[in-house]
């Protein structure tokens, strides 16, 4: 789930005031505190010999079920609850995910307006609640396609690709490896290991040269539990661009019966189901 969960800031503020009010009980992230784009705080723990970025990997992969477990999936589905940082607005989420990079998102707000947001592989676009279409471009479009690849899915990054350990961070409550990867031109990956779990903690996709300047997408992960073989987080703090906001899962299923057609781009936005 990581960075797929991108949005129009302007569209969910639009159609905020067509949501229930807002729920009692706080939806806050343990990592919250690091989530305002300050950066973390650098520790010095010189007791302890570093991992190279080979083994914290490696570590990770094993934490989080092994390759053979992620192996055996083709498509997943997850139900969850979408609710805004300040509380204002809340929303059902469904997402379903197919290989090798195909991704529908719907968010279901409770007087039944519906937004979409949809990748085929090649292209992304969102579908607002009144019938728009709208593609992403440049970055956007780069940050959908790299998100929408099935083995980051539900939050388990695919981290075959050389890294750097750049030192260590406090997010939050967790003492944290930080391990940054540039897989292609323009783009770096920038993980936070928990060196207790191995489990990711944070992860920042960085696209540079944007026409604002970098494009950093932050997501914090949390409430890790084990599914069908995998550890996955259930609880993810997103932060974009000034849109923040928590997305809580409630049911993964793997290898889900899926149709393929809800992949498929349409010439207008059907917002009837």
């Amino acid at each position: 789930m990581r960075s797929q969960f991108i949005f129009i800031s302007a569209l969910l503020a639009l159609f905020a005031s067509a949501v229930a009010p807002r729920a009692s009980a706080q939806v806050t992230s343990p990592t919250a505190t690091a989530a305002g784009g300050a950066s973390p705080a650098i520790v010095d723990d010189a007791d302890q010999p570093a991992p190279t970025a080979d083994e914290i990997v490696a570590r990770y992969v094993a934490a989080t079920g092994g390759p053979e477990a992620r192996a055996k999936f083709t498509t997943r589905a997850i139900k969850g609850l979408y609710q805004t940082e300040d509380e204002s607005a809340f929303a059902a989420i469904e997402e379903f995910s197919a290989t090798p990079n195909k991704r529908y998102t719907k968010i279901s707000f409770t007087n039944g307006v519906t937004i979409r947001e949809v990748c085929d592989g090649k292209t992304a676009w969102l579908e607002d609640p009144v019938g728009g279409v709208h593609p992403f471009t440049g970055v956007g479009l780069k940050s959908h396609l790299r998100a929408a690849s099935f083995n980051n899915g539900a939050g388990l990054l695919k981290l075959d690709m050389p890294g750097q350990l750049m030192g260590t961070a406090q997010i939050g409550n967790h003492s944290t490896y930080k391990v940054q990867f540039s897989p292609e031109k323009h783009y770096n990956l920038v993980v936070y290991f928990d060196t207790t779990s191995g489990l990711v903690v944070r992860a920042d996709d960085v696209y540079q040269g944007g026409e604002d300047g970098d494009y950093v997408v932050q997501t914090y992960m949390d409430d890790y539990r084990p599914i069908d073989g995998l550890v996955v987080p259930f609880k993810f703090h997103h932060v974009e661009k000034g849109n923040v906001f928590t997305i809580r899962v409630r049911e993964i299923r793997n290898n889900a019966p899926l149709d393929d057609s809800i992949f498929a781009k349409p010439e207008t936005a059907m917002n009837t189901q």
